[in-house]
């Protein structure tokens, strides 16, 4: 069965729609839409909330198989812990990978392995450090010993990765970004006071960043790979920062209701609204996760719904 197959039953066997009238605010879920490509025009179809249960669901990623995703969700035992959500059946298969003490964040697989992946685990003292585990979540194993305060971080390479490093209040030290050789654990700061969105351009080892332009405001900022400064890219929408390439030439970006699309390689580039998903019960869209094939997105949403 096919990922819209699925999304089509699950529509039907949950009864989704607009949903209550707003009363107490939800927890965040993480929902699923097709992309749909007629010509030229780009467009979502109907959100289908995939993991759909009270509390924290969130950082999307999904898997070389385009039908299973990798996310973040809160336990009852306090913390979080990653899972995997598979697309594949009539209803989407919720599963645990890993069930520790500690708490893991921005799960990634591993490329070109495809048999582990990534995450920041924030350990019994706070430590911050990124960790290796099996794709069952078994195996866990420190990835750098000497990096420590990692919030969000992409790959560059088999051996280099982008890192949002956090800064420390007390000491009036902005969140950074970092590019690290992990062989070395060398690090090189590229950019300040930095937003949290974290995307490399696929094909490439380009990495996009925002960094705040005036209140609630952000800018899209270019690092191409080997370089050591970013270079402005584009504006956010509103007080939007997310975003993820749904091709090597276009972006993707979430402001409030709405996900916007930006085309780069000819004249100056400018979001265009794609689709507005406030009829259908969604409040607000953070976190963008894309399909490798392109055909599906992840996108985290407080909604109505619940």
């Amino acid at each position: 069965m096919t990922i819209r197959q699925m999304l089509v039953g699950l529509i039907a066997f949950l009864g989704l729609g607009a949903g209550a009238a707003l009363g107490q605010v939800p927890d965040s879920d993480i929902w699923v839409c097709e992309v749909l490509v007629r010509g030229e025009t780009l467009d979502l179809g109907r959100p289908v909330n995939v993991t759909n249960h009270p509390g924290y669901d969130n950082q999307p990623c999904f898997l070389g198989d385009s039908e299973s995703f990798l996310f973040t969700s809160a336990v009852p035992e306090g913390g979080t812990d990653i899972y995997r959500c598979n697309l594949a059946g009539a209803v989407p298969q919720i599963l645990r990978l890993t069930r520790t003490p500690e708490s893991e964040y921005s799960p990634t697989p591993l490329e070109p392995d495809g048999v582990s992946f990534c995450t920041v685990r924030v350990e019994a003292d706070s430590t911050q450090r990124l960790w290796r585990f099996d794709m069952d979540g078994k195996n866990p194993a420190l990835v750098m010993t000497d990096v420590d305060s990692v919030g969000y971080f992409v790959w560059i390479d088999d051996t280099h990765l982008a890192a949002f490093v956090l800064g420390n209040e007390k000491k009036k030290e902005p969140h950074t970004l970092r590019v690290i050789d992990v062989v070395s654990q060398a690090q090189t700061i590229v950019a300040r006071d930095i937003g949290r969105s974290l995307q490399r351009i696929p094909g490439t080892g380009d990495i996009v960043f925002t960094t705040p332009v005036g209140e609630d405001r952000f800018r899209f900022m270019l690092l191409k790979n080997g370089s050591h400064a970013g270079e402005p890219l584009i504006d956010a929408v509103g007080d939007g920062q997310d975003a993820v390439w749904l091709a090597p030439d276009t972006m993707l970006h979430s402001s409030g209701t709405t996900i916007h699309a930006a085309t780069f390689g000819g004249g100056t580039p400018a979001f265009r609204p794609v689709h507005d998903f406030a009829s259908e019960g969604i409040i607000s869209i953070t976190r963008l996760a894309v399909a490798p094939d392109g055909s599906h997105i992840a996108f985290v949403a407080l909604s109505t719904s619940q």
